[in-house]
């Protein structure tokens, strides 16, 4: 649907359809407006170069809405800047019937209408779409976005927040047990990416992420296929083949973590820990996550950030453990459209 101009809902501002690229470097200065240094003009371009220039929808066999679409728009004030964007899509490899969708309001426009008008125009369109669950999330550390959304038919479906461990204070090698070699004690072993490094290898790290992404509280919905995950898990600029942690018994890949850079000097990030469910209680998540907290002082990292979901207790023990504390995070949001 072509989005034109609009005030129908707020009087204080009104919609219309992002322009590219114009609109690039006016979108990134609101995302830094709520958390700063989160986007660029840049990042917004590259990620757009990733995407078809047009929508392909279908409905599948079974009715349920398949392909690839999105909309996006900005939210203007009287004066013609930028106080709002919201934005819904689907890519082709996402869950059939669902959409994910993102907004945000400027700080000095809040409780006036506008985040309204950006979730009517989303859910309008996704209902156009034919679409049946509508996801989001939003911050959990603004005080008002949880209760605004569940006024809008919204329901909290997972808690994820930031995890950080300062590696020159709080964790301490000498207090905790090697758990490494408990694990091998039982027939595990642990190898580096870099070691093995091949499309067999590739391939069965992929199969490993699908299967224990599939009861990981954090994750909704399926992994992408394998030629995009391979983007999104082995990036060449923010990872390294031996910085990614494999657990085998025998030949089999049963668990995995692995690191990633961040824009910030000395701060690196976990950005996935697994372990297949029959092999879970043997202490192979804590020796992987012990691995990859040795390699980050190695490095000479001198912080270790990384997420979990509230209601993921193991983890939550495994990091506590290691020392890690909370920090901020988002609430994952979904709603039923008819």
């Amino acid at each position: 649907m072509t989005m034109n101009e609009t005030n129908n809902m707020a009087s204080i501002a009104r919609l219309r359809d992002m322009k590219v690229p114009d609109d690039y470097p006016h979108v990134a200065a609101l995302f830094n407006t709520i958390e700063p240094d989160s986007v660029t003009a840049q990042s917004l371009e590259e990620e757009d170069r990733h995407v078809p220039a047009t929508s392909h929808l279908t409905l599948n066999e079974h009715g349920l809405l398949a392909g690839f679409g999105r909309t996006r728009v900005v939210a203007e004030n009287e004066e013609g800047a930028i106080i709002g964007y919201g934005a819904s899509f689907r890519a082709p490899w996402t869950d059939p019937g669902q959409f994910g969708s993102t907004f945000c309001v400027h700080p000095d426009y809040r409780n006036q209408g506008v985040g309204s008008l950006l979730l009517a125009h989303i859910e309008k369109w996704a209902n156009e779409q034919q679409a049946s669950i509508l996801l989001s999330t939003v911050h959990d550390w603004i005080d008002a976005s949880l209760p605004f959304v569940e006024k809008r038919g919204f329901q909290l479906d997972a808690h994820v927040f930031d995890l950080l461990l300062d590696l020159r204070r709080t964790y301490d090698p000498v207090q905790q047990k090697d758990a490494a070699a408990q694990a091998m004690r039982s027939g595990i072993r642990f190898i580096t990416f870099a070691e093995i490094r091949g499309e067999d290898s590739e391939q069965k790290l992929y199969e490993l992420c699908v299967e224990t992404a599939k009861d990981n509280p954090g994750q909704y919905g399926s992994l992408p296929p394998l030629e995009q995950w391979r983007n999104e898990f082995l990036p060449e600029d923010i990872s390294r083949d031996d910085w990614i942690f494999i657990a085998l018994d025998g030949d089999r890949f049963v668990g995995v973590t692995q690191l990633f850079t961040t824009d910030e000097e000395g701060v690196l990030y976990t950005n996935y820990t697994g372990v297949r469910k029959e092999y879970r209680g043997r202490g192979i998540a804590k020796a992987l996550k012990q691995l990859s907290i040795e390699c980050a002082l190695k490095e000479g990292a001198h912080t270790l950030t990384t997420d979990a979901e509230e209601s993921n207790a193991p983890m939550q023990a495994i990091n506590r453990g290691f020392g890690f504390l909370p920090g901020k995070g988002h609430y994952r949001i979904l709603k039923q459209l008819k």
